[in-house]
């Protein structure tokens, strides 16, 4: 499991040399249960020549750690704890240009949220944090 995560972490530098990422969302402080609008652009290098069509983005739920939620999905099990709370969920963001994603996130409850991409469209995850990440204050739905 180390040695995985060890090649994991260490490949990722190289699947993204010359990319750098930054996420963006419409509304930073959502009432739950409402859509958000979230981006993610990507600036490159002549190095980079065939970027994704797909950008993964895990979203955690507040209580969790990012760390734990990564690992987690590293490792291809969810721990019963995280999963009963639905702690993380995976969101695919499709492209809309070159190096841009766009999707659309509903926060179901209150709470900070946070908005990781794991990696620079490769496999595996940068751990401990992913590459770019932002939070949402998720606010209760009847308030104002």
């Amino acid at each position: 499991m180390l040695v995985a995560l060890a090649t994991l972490v260490a490949a990722a530098p190289a699947a993204a040399k010359g990319l750098q990422l930054t996420m963006r969302a419409d509304d930073r402080t959502p009432a739950a249960g409402q859509r958000v609008h979230v981006s993610v652009r990507g600036v490159a290098d002549e190095a980079v020549t065939q970027p994704c069509r797909r950008m993964r983005v895990v979203v955690v739920s507040p209580g969790v750690s990012v760390k734990r939620a990564l690992r987690s999905l590293e490792g291809g099990t969810v721990s019963r704890r995280i999963g009963a709370w639905g702690a993380f969920r995976l969101a695919s963001l499709r492209s809309t240009g070159e190096l841009r994603w766009e999707g659309l996130l509903r926060p179901h409850r209150p709470g900070r949220w946070t908005l990781v991409v794991p990696n620079w469209c490769a496999a595996g995850y940068v751990l401990p944090g992913g590459v770019a990440r932002i939070h949402l204050d998720v606010r209760p739905a009847d308030a104002p």
